[in-house]
């Protein structure tokens, strides 16, 4: 659930893309970087995903501006195994990164079964959800990963220093209607979450936060207090060894395999990624493939309600519900967001302001 208001006035989805692609040139991106990123970052609003649409675009230019996101340069290739590969991205920008990496990858898997791409020092790649629908429309199985090495705002379970982060993992299962797109972090939420709550002055709605000595805590200011705070780990302080072991399991992904990690105690900025599209024609077969996962999802809808709860919800339902909503109706946005990007507009002489 997004952290971010969403009672302001409704915006035309493609006029915020517009907006967006001009300030991101104007900033020193190439148009076709500039038309990936602002493509990802409204996605991610379309999807309902707040925290990690346009409300980052002034955080995305800021970036620009100090240098911490390359806007020229070369992707360097590490390793080609044909149904594998590294590359390096050297900051530059993750969405436009990854739509590159996507299409590697669907170019690859028509000759390999299973395909496997690592990234390394990627500038921020956005929500995950919002990359999975074009692999699954193709009925290919996706898994993502992604963590940044050089932010630590997650203690490992039963610690009290930092030392992962919120570290989101992601899967794309294609069924014979809607597919089942999972996205979440390893952490109860995300820092883009917290840091909402922090914004806006407000205590979250449970302990999701540990202070500083370990104890649970509902008080995002405790990240920024000594010794710091820290994210509680999925499954929180009784079962949070659970969420600790998937974080593990996306550091060795995203970090260990693309060589990008925290044993150089790198700046913040730069993203490890890891990439897996799996062709299921290559085993049992599509066909049975889609047959088994439309069975699961049929039945997890049949599947009878708590008392007084609402029907069962597959990961991805409300998320591709508001997709369809707000292309229809328009988006809505906070007036500080919109305010914050109208000037930057002004700051990089765009005229058009929102």
């Amino acid at each position: 659930m997004s952290a971010v208001a969403e009672d302001g006035p409704l915006q035309d989805p493609a006029a915020l893309a517009s907006t967006a692609r001009q300030l991101l040139v104007a900033a020193g991106m190439t148009s076709e970087m500039a038309e990936d990123v602002a493509a990802v970052l409204l996605e991610a609003d379309l999807l309902g995903h707040r925290t990690h649409g346009l409300s980052m675009l002034p955080n995305y230019l800021e970036r620009i501006e100090r240098g911490a996101t390359a806007c020229k340069g070369d992707l360097e290739v590490l390793a080609d195994g044909g149904a594998s590969f590294a590359w390096r991205a050297n900051r530059l920008p993750g969405a436009w990164v990854m739509r590159r990496a996507i299409r590697e990858v669907l170019a690859r898997v028509t000759s390999h079964p299973v395909i496997t791409a690592t990234i390394a020092d990627c500038a921020h790649i956005g929500a995950l959800q919002a990359y999975l629908k074009p692999i699954t429309d193709e009925g290919l199985f996706v898994t993502l990963a992604t963590t940044d090495p050089g932010l630590a705002s997650v203690a490992p379970f039963g610690g009290a220093e930092p030392v992962l982060t919120s570290n989101p993992v992601a899967y794309g299962i294609p069924t014979l209607g809607d597919p089942i797109l999972i996205d979440h972090s390893t952490s109860v939420v995300s820092n883009g979450s917290i840091a909402a709550y922090a914004t806006r002055g407000e205590r979250t709605p449970g302990p999701w936060l540990l202070d500083g000595q370990g104890h649970p805590s509902d008080d995002p200011a405790c990240l920024g207090q000594e010794p710091p705070g820290t994210i509680a780990l999925l499954g929180g302080p009784e079962f949070g060894y659970k969420g600790f072991g998937f974080s593990l399991m996306v550091e060795a992904l995203s970090l260990g395999l693309s060589g990008h990690g925290r044993s150089t105690a790198p700046s913040r900025g730069g993203q490890g990624v890891f990439l897996q599209v799996i062709d299921p024609a290559a085993f049992a077969g599509r066909e049975a493939f889609l047959r088994e996962t439309t069975a699961l999802a049929e039945r997890c809808r049949a599947s009878r309600p708590r008392a007084g709860g609402p029907p069962v919800r597959l990961p991805g339902e409300r998320a591709l519900a508001n997709r369809a909503r707000h292309l229809a109706e328009g988006l809505p946005y906070s007036r500080q967001v919109l305010d914050s990007i109208t000037d930057w507009a002004r700051r990089l002489g765009v005229e058009k302001g929102l």
